[in-house]
């Protein structure tokens, strides 16, 4: 590798993401031109696995025709429950919330297992997952139901297991590196700040990153928000820190994987130092692999300022080259898996683990003596699935509750679909309706922050009705409504989840999931 051009290393410290579900010619010239290292699939990339599949495999074999030779990095989020790319045809993992009530490192590590094996037959080598962000805060916009929970020490545990799943088959990245798991900022829209002292970074936030370390985790994802108690640079984001990605991650924590930016196209990136300036930045901080979401003219430019960086001295070659030997190290292990047949993506054992997790998962966290429904007339009210942050990016093959209820044997019952923002003009409609039916299931999700969720369950129970409330999302949203008599914790929305929350609901099946976090008493 020592004797590839400047352009051609740099290339491999590059991870670009593209629009379509057909290698663009900027991505297929990139590849052969440049030697270009890893490709991110988003959901607009994915049709089904066989079409993936084809896909990576083309894509690996212009790699193969790149000035290196070296195979690519192909990544996808796939953490689960909402966050999940590869979902039509595949067997799509519970939350890690979801896990976080199931309270067993065994069932995490075996689902994370089957995840890992079906990404890896369709030919994708690495998952940015898990998510060891602990979630302290209950107003966090983008991590939520993605955390494990806000227990440091069980967000560990889990998180470990995750790692053991996955690596199995792919590549692991835990994220977000220090941890975002206590912000109210979303760092896809702005730049959050963590201002906790370091004996609290360490007892809470480093604690799961050090146990991702202790199991051999391939790689580390950084987070794009400020921690002054580390890095003394007032409004320098972690992932463009020298403190952070080099004095304590690579010595103090003794890391020796894979760091890998964050999106670069992030807001807290490009509205404070730019994508392609930061770029430079980051590897002048000890990132390994910059991540390029989605810009033809970013990426391109990040690249030309990174080599001309190397040619000017600014970022010492020798830089450029710890990272290369990190990548090819990583590279040689993963391509050296042979890969799965892909007829194992979906199979019935594979949705079996990832229902009985689901099943063990459910959490009903107040009851006062409505469950099972019974016979009685139920108008179902829920949400239009939409992503509640750009994390979650396009919600495809979402269920619905009442589709499940009605599998599970209810047939007196009507759904209303309302907006996630529930209108004045959809409670007043959901109210007159509701005068019609005996009990009222109420779907939430994250109804702490979408207010009009929570002011339409308020307004149910004032007006006499019998509410039911399911939470799709963080169970947090009942400090919103605490007079609600019946909530249940589903920490989900795909249909499998409505299918085990069905038959909570009907009495079939008992709940058994705990919660992961605590509710608070008012929320601020």
């Amino acid at each position: 590798m020592r004797s590839l051009t400047v352009e051609a290393k740099v290339a491999q410290l590059l991870m670009f993401g593209f629009p379509g579900v057909k290698v663009t010619p900027f991505i297929r010239d990139f590849v052969l031109q440049h030697n270009l290292g890893g490709i991110i699939h988003f959901a607009r990339n994915i049709e089904n696995p066989r079409q993936l599949a084809a896909l990576n495999q083309e894509l690996q074999s212009l790699a193969k025709q790149s000035p290196s030779g070296l195979g690519m990095f192909i990544a996808t989020d796939q953490e689960g429950g909402t966050v999940a790319r590869l979902t039509e045809g595949a067997a799509v993992a519970p939350s890690a919330m979801a896990l976080g009530a199931v309270r067993d490192e065994s069932v995490t590590e075996q689902i994370c297992t089957v995840a890992g094996l079906e990404l890896a037959a369709a030919g994708v080598n690495m998952t940015f997952a898990p998510v060891v962000d602990v979630n302290s805060n209950p107003l966090n916009p983008v991590i939520g139901v993605r955390s494990f929970g806000e227990n440091a020490a069980s967000v560990a545990k889990q998180g470990a297991a995750a790692i053991r799943g996955f690596q199995q088959h792919v590549a692991a990245v835990a994220k977000h590196f220090p941890g975002h798991g206590d912000t109210e900022l979303d760092s896809h829209l702005d730049l959050p700040v963590v201002n906790h002292g370091r004996e609290r970074l360490e007892q809470v936030e480093f604690l799961p990153f050090r146990e991702a370390i202790a199991h051999g985790v391939l790689g580390i994802m950084t987070a794009h928000v400020v921690f002054p108690a580390i890095e003394p640079t007032p409004g320098l984001p972690a992932t463009l820190s020298h403190q952070v990605l080099t004095e304590l991650l690579r010595k103090e924590l003794g890391y020796e994987g894979l760091i890998i930016t964050d999106c670069m196209e992030m807001a807290a990136i490009t509205d404070t130092y730019g994508t392609v300036e930061a770029a430079v930045m980051a590897l002048e901080a000890g990132a390994d692999l910059v991540l390029i979401s989605h810009t033809e003219a970013k990426q391109r430019g990040a690249f030309e300022a990174i080599a001309a960086a190397v040619r000017s001295g600014r970022l010492p070659e020798q830089r450029i080259d710890e990272s290369l030997a990190r990548v090819v190290k990583a590279k040689e292990l993963l391509l050296a898996k042979a890969q799965p047949d892909l007829g194992v993506i979906g199979s019935a054992e594979h949705l079996e683990v990832m229902r009985s997790g689901i099943r063990r998962s459910i959490t009903v966290v107040q009851d006062q003596g409505h469950l099972p429904l019974g016979r009685k007339s139920l108008l179902v009210v829920e949400p239009s699935k939409s992503a509640a942050n750009i994390a979650e990016d396009t919600l495809v093959n979402m269920g619905t509750l009442a589709a499940a209820l009605q599998g599970a044997g209810l047939r007196n019952l009507k759904q209303m679909v309302v907006s996630a923002e529930v209108t004045p003009e959809e409670r007043s409609a959901v109210l007159a309706k509701a005068q019609g039916f005996e009990q009222v299931v109420v779907v939430t999700s994250d109804a702490h922050r979408q207010k009009g969720q929570a002011q339409l369950v308020q307004a149910l129970l004032e007006a006499g009705r019998q509410v039911i409330a399911v939470g799709a999302r963080t169970p947090y949203e009942l400090a919103a409504f605490p007079a609600v008599p019946t909530y249940v914790a589903a920490y989900g929305s795909r249909p499998m989840v409505w299918e085990e929350v069905a038959k909570i609901l009907v009495g079939k099946n008992q709940a058994l999931g705990t919660l992961p976090v605590t509710i608070p008493q008012r929320l601020s």
